[in-house]
This record gives structure tokens, C-alpha cells and sequence, in this order.
């Protein structure tokens, strides 16, 4: 009976001391661009953000409108780069689609030397689910197609990001 007691005090003590330990959730702190292309998963870590203030003192009129840039590089040496573009800052959380000028997706496969695009489609859509004056993070899906125009549509599935940003001028 005595070892019957003491091993239930063990465990007892033991459950406790291993359950009493809260663990510290990192996951928020990751950043990452992540996705399914052809049922292949690619995965850039730390991406960069950049927003852009528009430059309203030149004659260049593609930098009169503020731009974010959001770029990475797979393990595999693919190039994924996203730009969005907004009247007037602050970047708000809300749907970009590929149709309205300055919104896009460009990656670069380096395995196949492939250059897909999203311009000319029309159901590719990036998605800010959650911006502030650190982070960006949101969802993406829609068609690619080469910049060639050889192949067909590439399908873009699970699409999504978090990244830090920094503000610059052009």
C-alpha cells in the first residue's frame, strides 16, 4: 500500500510540475511568404516590407500614389515579390485585386528559369487581413501566368504572409 501511495504522489507531483510550465506561443512572431503552386508548397522566411510615400515634387508620374513591396526568397532560390498600391496612405486591410493598377504578384522559379505574373488576370487577389505601423500580414490566391506566354495558367492555392514593414520615400 506504502508504494502504491508514493508512486501516486509521484506522478501526481510530477503532472503537475510539467503541466504548471506555460509555454510561449512564437507564432506571431514568424515571418514568412507561403503557398501552393502546381500542388508544390513554397516557403520564403523573413520577407521584407517596404511602403513607399508618394514623390509628388518630380515629373515621374509612376511614383505619385503610395506603394508597398513585399519580397522574398524561397530556400530553393525562387523570387516571390508583391506590390500593392493605395490612393492615399494609411495601407488599410481589404482586398487588392490584380485588375486595378499597381496591385501585382512576380515570382521567378529558379529551378525552370519561369517568370509568372499575375497581370492580365482577373481572379488573382491579394488580401490584408491585418496591418499596423510594424506588420503586415494577409492571404493571396488567383492564376499566374509566364511572362513568355508559353504554358497555361498556373494555379496559386493557401496563399499567405506576414512581414515586417519600414516606410520610405521614392
Amino acid at each position: 500500500m506504502r508504494i502504491l501511495i508514493t508512486a501516486l504522489l509521484s506522478a501526481i507531483t510530477l503532472l503537475s510540475i510539467s503541466c504548471g510550465k506555460d509555454k510561449k506561443d512564437d507564432s506571431l512572431q514568424r515571418r514568412f511568404i507561403s503557398m501552393k503552386l502546381d500542388n508544390k508548397i513554397y516557403l520564403s522566411e523573413s520577407p521584407k516590407g517596404t511602403i513607399y510615400v508618394p514623390n509628388l515634387t518630380d515629373e515621374n508620374p509612376d511614383n505619385d500614389y503610395p506603394k508597398m513591396e513585399l519580397t522574398g526568397q524561397t530556400y530553393g532560390g525562387d523570387q516571390v515579390s508583391f506590390t500593392l498600391a493605395t490612393a492615399a496612405l494609411p495601407f488599410k486591410a481589404g482586398v487588392y485585386a490584380a485588375t486595378k493598377k499597381g496591385n501585382s504578384m512576380l515570382m521567378m522559379l529558379a529551378s525552370t528559369y519561369t517568370t509568372l505574373t499575375s497581370e492580365g488576370s482577373t481572379d488573382f487577389y491579394i488580401t490584408i487581413t491585418r496591418i499596423d505601423n510594424v506588420t503586415v500580414e494577409g492571404t493571396f490566391t488567383g492564376t499566374l501566368k509566364e511572362t513568355t506566354g508559353a504554358g497555361g495558367p498556373r494555379a496559386v492555392r493557401d496563399g499567405n504572409f506576414r512581414a515586417i514593414i519600414t516606410q520610405v520615400s521614392q
